[in-house]
């Protein structure tokens, strides 16, 4: 299977990001509406059923900003495999080779969904793109980064008094953080908040790889979301650029 990476931007997003085949399971974008609202009529079309049956992988955000996205069909750099403070792993059956990812879901979804088009590199989309790939069953890792982690798997790291704490994730001071396991670095610009000119950074890389075990069944929030594992890197991260302009 050839190697693929594509990042894009998602404008809209209302504190979600979500993955699915964009044949949304054959239930439609308005199918999909209605059982992210809890309007469905059939029993077993719950959020958390259709995740389980490889539907879609939803994951819940603190705000509901924009956010930068790197799709990757393969390998992982280094940098990209030391530097995520939030992850959720699961499966998705694409049986049409479109992998759409998105940050809204609605009851209006079914128009928005006409706005979803292919994902060009570099490319800025308000509600979301889809990505081709072999159609198949994917072993699907979403992993998120700082400096603009909205996952608050960073936030708990950096800023406990506001995020609170959670456990394996000691709290440090980014300054103190850094000059401890980078002592003969510069340290990148926006660790002071300094304006940095240039492209942007890696918000969420969404990784597919050809599905041979099933992973372990994730955790559940209470409105079916998959639940995030955190993290704490062992050098301070620095920052994954994006190939998208700011």
């Amino acid at each position: 299977m050839p190697d693929k990476r594509v990042d894009f931007y998602v404008g809209e997003a209302g504190c979600l990001i979500w993955i699915a085949p964009r044949s949304l399971g054959g239930l439609g974008p308005a199918g999909i509406a209605r059982v992210w609202e809890g309007e469905s009529d059939q029993s077993n079309d719950k959020v958390e059923d259709l995740v389980r049956r490889g539907v879609m992988m939803p994951m819940s955000l603190y705000q509901d900003d924009g956010y930068s996205v790197r799709f990757v069909l393969g390998d992982l750099t280094a940098q990209e495999e030391a530097e995520w403070v939030a992850r959720a792993v699961w499966k998705l059956d694409v049986p049409c080779g479109e992998v759409l990812v998105s940050g809204i879901l609605t009851p209006d979804f079914e128009r928005e969904f006409r706005d979803i088009v292919p994902a060009e590199e570099a490319g800025s989309y308000w509600a979301g793109a889809y990505v081709s790939v072999p159609p198949g069953s994917y072993r699907v890792e979403v992993t998120s980064y700082p400096p603009g982690d909205l996952t608050s798997g960073w936030g708990m790291i950096t800023d406990s008094r506001s995020f609170g704490r959670h456990p394996g994730l000691a709290p440090e001071k980014r300054r103190a953080w850094f000059e401890r396991t980078r002592p003969c670095e510069a340290p990148p610009a926006w660790l002071d908040d300094d304006p940095d000119d240039g492209n942007l950074f890696v918000d969420f890389i969404v990784r597919l790889m050809p599905l041979v075990d099933a992973p372990p069944v994730p955790r559940f929030e209470d409105d079916g979301c998959i639940g995030w594992e955190f993290r704490k890197p062992e050098l301070f991260p620095l920052g994954i650029r994006s190939k998208i302009a700011s």
